[in-house]
């Protein structure tokens, strides 16, 4: 029976491994093959050495890269994020660390964009940089979208990022 227990124990230990370790292209490029396929001027910036209107950002150790021909203001892949610097140019402090924040929640989070506005309406509130003002901010620069497959509409987003924002659980 001892020996039964080890040897299950064992073979869910390997099976976890396996798991951990599985193949990593499977789940997008790297930053470096991510550059590599793009070029045109993008480039690596460190995990650390991020910022945005002279506030550091992080998502973790992630690095993110800064591509200008990214058609959006910012994405993400496992183990990365991608930033727009010429769309950001447009775009308040508050919006910027919202994106970036907003990227990063699908990194902890998954690919569930409701649940990335969420994390990135908390971790700003958490840190500081999203006042309910910012949040306004926020809200104006996506209320024009419209729902699609992925996304609710911006005026719906809203709505639950100000429910997520004003939580009380958040310290």
């Amino acid at each position: 029976m001892f020996k039964q227990t080890i040897t299950a124990g064992i073979s869910g230990m390997l099976l976890a491994l396996a798991v951990a370790f599985a193949t990593p292209a499977a789940a997008g490029p790297t930053p470096e093959e991510y550059v590599g396929q793009v070029g045109n001027g993008a480039h690596i910036v460190p995990w650390g050495d991020l910022k945005l209107d002279g506030r550091k950002v992080v998502c973790g150790k992630r690095p993110t890269v800064m591509d200008e021909k990214l058609d959006d203001y910012g994405a993400a892949y496992p183990g990365f994020l991608i930033l727009n610097p010429k769309l950001l140019g447009k775009v308040s402090t508050a919006v910027k660390l919202w994106i970036h924040a907003h990227e990063c929640g699908h990194q902890f989070r998954g690919p569930d964009e409701e649940t990335a506005d969420c994390f990135a309406v908390q971790r700003g509130r958490r840190q500081g940089w999203l006042t309910a003002d910012g949040l306004e901010e926020v809200c104006k620069f996506i209320s024009p979208a419209k729902g699609d497959s992925m996304h609710f509409s911006g005026s719906r987003r809203c709505e639950l990022m100000r429910q997520c924002f004003a939580d009380p659980s958040i310290k």
